[in-house]
């Protein structure tokens, strides 16, 4: 069994970690050239274009995984989750936006980072939390 604080802390990793670098993927998929081919049966070893268009493809995945959560939970809790990490506000003009003080939005967040992680791809974050756990334990 995993605690909470070690999901919380699996939760907040995915979104200051795998998130951004996400986000990062997204908004440079500008600069993805056409596939190039060679001739040459086989893979696509070294198609760096294929990669990034791959990469993109699955970060976008994610970012609909992520709605897909933040609609199965309480909607003042995803509120916070999106506007904390997806938005990048801070918890006060979190807590201005939603008419909240902010010791309410370092609760709801708390409260927030539980629910998200169980509804998330249908729990994939308390399974990288109980991974770790048992790494440690080794």
């Amino acid at each position: 069994m995993v605690d909470d604080k070690k999901i919380s802390k699996t939760v907040e990793k995915f979104f200051t970690r795998d998130l951004q670098r996400d986000l990062m993927l997204i908004k440079s998929a500008g600069s993805v050239s056409a596939v190039r081919f060679d001739g040459m049966p086989g893979g696509s070893n070294g198609n760096g274009s294929e990669r990034k268009m791959i990469a993109y493809a699955e970060a976008k995945h994610t970012l609909a995984d992520i709605k897909s959560a933040f609609e199965l939970m309480d909607d003042d809790e995803a509120e916070v989750l999106n506007d904390l990490y997806l938005k990048h506000w801070s918890a006060t003009k979190t807590a201005m936006e939603l008419c909240m003080t902010s010791r309410t939005v370092y609760r709801l967040r708390k409260r927030a980072m539980l629910n998200f992680a169980y509804a998330f791809q249908a729990g994939v974050l308390i399974d990288r939390a109980a991974g770790d756990s048992e790494a440690k334990a080794i």
